[in-house]
């Protein structure tokens, strides 16, 4: 694929998966040998991207992620997202509601073959995410 078909590929997997909850665009961007070595845990294909996505936004109902910087080649795409929302719905990650807002930035890598997501990668600021919720600190200096 091209540069740009890679972008608008992460483009529509942040807009219409992610921010709009239309999960079933997941199945269409998706192969169905995909995985993810940052979360092997996951199921492939794009079950593990569903699971996610409706954890986060059963979570915080107006949860939503900016795309800051998007690059790729002709076989990979990587983004730089900034995601916000507030935990004023269902558990997360076991958590109870906190009502607090939260933002947070990943870094985001699809691997792209035959217009499909392979491979992907996500690093996320998890723990900026818990300090913000209020559930973990940082030891104190000294």
């Amino acid at each position: 694929m091209s540069r740009e078909a890679n972008k608008a590929l992460m483009r529509r997997f942040i807009d219409e998966v992610w921010n709009r909850g239309n999960l079933g665009v997941a199945d269409e961007l998706f192969a169905p040998s995909h995985t993810s070595p940052s979360a092997p845990s996951l199921p492939p294909g794009s079950a593990g991207t569903k699971i996610l996505a409706s954890m986060f936004r059963s979570a915080m109902p107006d949860y939503h992620i900016d795309i800051d910087l998007l690059v790729a080649d002709d076989n990979q795409v990587a983004a730089r997202l900034i995601q916000s929302g507030t935990h004023t719905g269902g558990a997360l990650m076991g958590i109870p509601a906190t009502g607090k807002k939260a933002t947070w930035t990943e870094m985001g890598v699809l691997r792209v073959s035959d217009g499909k997501i392979v491979e992907s990668w996500f690093e996320a600021d998890m723990l900026g995410v818990m300090q913000q919720l209020g559930v973990a600190t940082m030891p104190s200096a000294g």
